[in-house]
């Protein structure tokens, strides 16, 4: 564990699971371009976006669209540079543009971005283009979706530095909604939401707040004693902009983990369930029908 002297360790095995087939189990396909954690990736219909992230040294502004060959074998595609390197942003889809907001530049920085960015899938060649920066406080680990025509940015947390240069994190509960090229704030969320899914998962008019840290057992003597994170799943309703709770996850909530829509349904992976401890499962979660 890190407080008893253990290192990270980033990744860069690449492994697949033919939903088709899934009593196969996982297999190994190949590799990332390099190893690394913490980026921002989405689904499209050309594959999979693999946005930014990094490791324990420094943090990258490549962007791949990562792709299966008739062997089965992966497809790197060089897309636009980020203008900086960044991780833990937040990036959600919205028809083809590609939104991402907040971050780090540095593993070591005390201070978050609300810088945000645009790439047109439909139009490549101009890379990524400066949007109207929040107007919040810059984050991390903040829950990014879309909803039609709107680009969502719910939670995270701020950072500062303490007295020894350390950063130090802000849980936050305000929410933001971007379109028609504006921000506007919309409804807190009813608790602190950290490193939630992302993108969230949406239905209709609604997306869902998975999981999440909001924060309350910060201090704790020894992280050992960590209870886990939220189990909660909270309902946002775009249409009258409000809060609720749409029920609670029966398997141990994981944080900073990845989600897939499949079969009308969500994929969640691996992610971390305490502080520390990484897991290796995979749940689907399937939504309540939009009114």
């Amino acid at each position: 564990m890190p407080w008893k002297g253990g290192k990270k360790v980033w990744h860069d095995t690449l492994f697949a699971l033919d939903l088709k087939a899934p009593q196969a189990g996982w297999k190994v396909i190949g590799e990332l371009p390099q190893v690394n954690g913490y980026g921002v990736s989405l689904t499209i219909r050309e594959g999979i976006l693999l946005i930014g992230g990094g490791d324990a040294t420094q943090h990258s502004k490549e962007s791949f669209l990562l792709s299966i060959g008739y062997d089965g074998k992966p497809i790197f595609s060089k897309l636009a540079d980020l203008p900086m390197g960044l991780a833990n942003m937040s990036g959600a889809l919205v028809g083809r543009h590609v939104h991402l907001c907040g971050g780090i530049e540095k593993p070591d920085s005390t201070t978050a971005s609300n810088a945000h960015w645009m790439l047109d899938l439909d139009a490549l060649d101009k890379g990524w283009q400066a949007q109207p920066a929040l107007p919040g406080a810059g984050r991390i680990l903040a829950t990014a979706a879309s909803i039609q025509d709107a680009f969502f940015l719910i939670g995270g947390c701020s950072l500062a530095p303490d007295a020894n240069g350390k950063p130090v994190r802000a849980y936050l509960r305000e929410s933001w909604k971007f379109s028609e090229g504006k921000w506007t704030r919309i409804a807190d969320l009813p608790r602190a939401a950290v490193a939630s899914a992302s993108p969230a998962p949406t239905n209709g008019t609604s997306l869902f707040i998975v999981s999440g840290d909001d924060g309350t057992q910060v201090g704790l003597k020894s992280p050992e004693d960590h209870r886990g994170f939220c189990k909660d799943v909270l309902r946002y309703d775009s249409s009258s902009n409000s809060w609720s709770t749409a029920g609670e996850l029966n398997v141990p909530p994981p944080v900073t983990t990845a989600v897939t829509p499949w079969n009308g349904d969500f994929l969640f992976y691996n992610g971390e369930v305490r502080p520390g401890v990484r897991t290796p499962s995979v749940f689907s979660l399937h939504l309540p029908a939009h009114e």
